[in-house]
Order: structure tokens, then sequence, then C-alpha cells
């Protein structure tokens, strides 16, 4: 057990890197539609309430249970600062969760992207009607939803 979570940090590490550089090369998407993308904690919290998301909407949160200060949008947003929808803590906290209760079957996904205008050099995304409780600890500045397999 000691051995394969050595090899499993030291791959987390390598990844680590990987994302660092990315910025300066090809874009990177991550998937969070599933509970295996992001992880889970070390000790299972079983008073996790899930996260609450009006229908239609994508809502983000600085929190990973959801519990204060969600921002949600009906639309793409190029920029969470300075868009239509202004999500007052993107600026100075991390996204921690991430719902997407889109119910258009005309997208899969929705796209969440590190810069304005849906540039960054790495987007997540969420599929429609997933949660990323754990989302990884980013700043997040906008977002939109897709059709398809990418987000580039």
């Amino acid at each position: 057990m000691r051995k394969a979570l050595c090899v499993l940090f030291a791959a987390a590490l390598a990844l680590m890197s990987l994302l660092g550089t990315a910025a300066a090369a090809t874009p990177v998407e991550i998937n969070l539609s599933g509970p295996a993308e992001v992880g889970a904690p070390a000790q299972p919290d079983v008073s996790a309430q899930a996260l609450s998301c009006g229908s239609g909407n994508m809502c983000a949160w600085p929190v990973s249970d959801g519990s204060s200060s969600r921002c949600s949008w009906g639309g793409a947003d190029p920029d969470w600062r300075g868009g239509d929808v202004r999500c007052s803590w993107s600026g100075t906290r991390a996204v921690r969760a991430v719902e997407n209760a889109g119910v258009s079957t005309s997208y899969t996904r929705v796209c969440l992207y590190l810069g304005a205008n849906y540039t960054g050099g790495t987007a997540y995304w969420v599929a429609r009607g997933a949660e990323a409780p754990n989302f990884p600890n980013v700043q997040i500045r906008s977002h939109k939803w897709v059709t398809g397999n990418t987000c580039w």
C-alpha cells in the first residue's frame, strides 16, 4: 500500500509539473464530470451536503461543500470579474465546487477557463448534469457551454 501511494504521489507531482508548463504550450483539458477525476478527501465527510444549483444554470462555490457564496450563471460569461454576472470572490478565491445543472441537450459540457475570454492554457470541464464537489483549487475567470468533446 505504501509503495502504491508513493507511485501515485510521484505521478501526481509529474502531472502538476506538466500543468505548470501547459500555459506556454498546448492547451490542456481536465475532465471533472465523474467522481474519480477530482479525487476523494482522505477522511470521508458523512455530513457533506449535495450542491444546490438552479435548473439550467452553472454554479461555482469557493467551498467544496457548496455551503456559501454561490455564483450562478444561466449562460456563458467571458469574464467573471467584469461580465454581466460578477462573481465577487473570483478575483481572490479559488473555485472549490462546480455544478453543471444545464438542461439543454444541445450542450454536452461546460468548460471553465483560467483566463478571461475563454483563455488561460487549461480548461476544466464538467458534463451536463454533473457535480464536481472537490474541484481543483484554482481561480476560474470565464466559462461557456460547448457541444462536442473539446473546450478549444
